[in-house]
């Protein structure tokens, strides 16, 4: 949970524009921010890959319009939907 947190942290502080939809620059900030925090709690970097891949789909799936996202993100580290990634990550 800790994790997730902290790298949206990172990420609302990388989006901080006024943008409405997911643009590939939108992506490619969180995939970073994540991949960062991940690879301190995931030893292996397909492994975080994988983590944060999953977490953006879900996170883009649940919350269309990016604003929203970061409207909610102290929601994200306690969301069941968005923690079912961490699950095939620390088999």
């Amino acid at each position: 949970m800790k994790q997730l947190l902290s790298f949206g942290l990172l990420f609302v502080i990388l989006m901080s524009s006024c943008t409405r939809t997911w643009n590939q620059s939108n992506k490619d900030a969180f995939k970073e921010a994540c991949m960062d925090d991940a690879k301190t709690w995931i030893n292996d970097p397909s492994k975080a890959r994988t983590y944060c891949d999953c977490v953006m789909i879900k996170l883009i799936d649940k919350y269309p319009n990016v604003n929203d996202a970061l409207d909610n993100i102290e929601l994200l580290s306690r969301d069941p939907e968005i923690q079912t990634c961490r699950i095939p990550i620390l088999k």
